[in-house]
């Protein structure tokens, strides 16, 4: 019988390259499920899955990190241009609140003083310790920046993030990589049915029982294969005939440097998990060190005055700088005081990130996503081919029992 003939005699042949396109399309989707979720482990260890993403959420902060410090920014950049004056408007806030509390630790050891001082010297009294307060926050904050290596460890804060947020991982592939992500699903239908044409022929021509099977194994690892590849193959663009070839990945590097910088920037390296990993990690005592260091030659300066020797006994000199003190460091880590405002208004992260990151070549902005996928990627593609097989199986005995 001819080709014409064979299908004539057994029509539903013609559904193989159908079936074929949605294997490859449904182990695409689950290849990508699996990368992403379960985000906690499922099963009893060794058996049961975790997604590659959150099983792998440090490693991966970690490697981002390296190419945001080795390839993009360093913590010396970052900080460069910092100066705590052009921020002072920016300190008003703490100004006055610190301001505030040092004249109520005053009046609260001298109320009689104060009273009696009327309301002209109490102005000059709270605008000179404004002034003295201001300068304080300018110098504590370029002591900040000058120290920056110090202070802040940007990996840490990344892997912090990252460890208390599970999703945090998966949400930044998901999201830089979205097109990425729908082209490896769509792509799984049209090699699915091409793959699935060839398979149609071998079967009309030797409708063995292995055929179905290991068609569906091929196609299932096959059509992972094929879009992995071609995520980040070729590199750079590539003319054939009419057509210019580019590994998807790359062609987007401008409209994926945008997203990963705003990512960065909005829920990793921003003000609060900055603010939160200093103060809770091992360079919290040299933060302390340089606001005590600090204040108290601020204190020592404004009790050689006259007045100040007046409204505070010496006998509570020590007791207010201790008080100073305390309040400062509980004051320090707050939304909208001094630490806080330092680390957000030290650069524009994600304006740096954008524009340097449009400037990587292929091999340095492949590594924004490539570790998503590269340590495990063999799973997935087996995966795909397991699940291949098994809808193989299952053609056999449903439709060519």
């Amino acid at each position: 019988m001819d080709f014409i003939e064979r299908i004539a005699a057994d029509p539903l042949v013609l559904l193989i390259p159908l079936f074929s396109a949605f294997v490859g399309w449904f182990t695409n989707v689950i290849a990508i499920k699996m990368m992403f979720y379960p985000t906690e482990f499922v099963g009893v260890k060794p058996f049961g899955w975790q997604g590659i993403v959150p099983a792998n959420a440090r490693r991966l902060a970690k490697m981002s990190t390296q190419l945001i410090l080795t390839k993009l920014l360093t913590l010396e950049e970052l900080f460069a241009s910092f100066k705590g004056e052009e921020f002072a408007k920016e300190l008003d806030g703490v100004v006055a609140e610190i301001t505030e509390q040092v004249v109520e630790e005053i009046t609260k050891r001298a109320p009689q003083l104060w009273e009696n001082a009327g309301e002209f010297m109490q102005n000059q009294v709270r605008e000179n310790i404004a002034k003295e307060v201001r300068d304080l926050v300018i110098k504590i904050t370029d002591d900040f920046s000058a120290n920056i290596t110090e202070i802040l460890d940007l990996e840490q804060v990344v892997i912090d993030a990252v460890e208390e947020d599970k999703e945090l991982m998966s949400l930044m592939f998901l999201q830089v990589g979205s097109a990425e992500f729908r082209f490896i699903e769509n792509s799984g239908i049209w090699f699915g049915f091409l793959f699935g044409l060839v398979q149609m022929v071998v079967w009309m021509y030797y409708p063995a029982d292995y055929v179905l099977p290991a068609a569906g194994f091929f196609v299932g690892y096959a059509t992972n294969w094929v879009a992995l590849k071609l995520i980040f193959h070729p590199k750079e663009p590539r003319k054939i005939g009419p057509f210019v070839l580019q590994g998807v990945f790359h062609k987007r590097q401008r409209e994926v440097s945008r997203e990963f910088a705003k990512l960065t920037a909005g829920r990793v390296l921003n003000a609060d998990n900055i603010t939160k990993t200093i103060t809770t990690g091992p360079t919290v005592k040299k933060i302390f060190a340089i606001v005590e260091a600090r204040v108290n030659e601020v204190i020592d300066k404004y009790l050689q005055h006259p007045m100040a020797a007046m409204l505070v006994p010496e006998a509570d000199r020590e007791p207010l700088r201790a008080e100073l003190l305390q309040r400062i460091r509980e004051e320090l880590p707050k939304e909208g005081g001094l630490l806080h405002t330092f680390a957000g208004k030290s650069v524009d992260i994600q304006t740096e990130l954008h524009e340097r990151m449009e400037q990587l070549p292929p091999d340095e902005f492949e590594g924004v996503l490539r570790p998503a996928f590269q340590q495990d990627e063999w799973k997935l593609i087996l995966a795909g081919a397991a699940l291949g097989f098994v809808a193989g199986v299952l053609q056999l005995v449903y439709v060519f029992s």
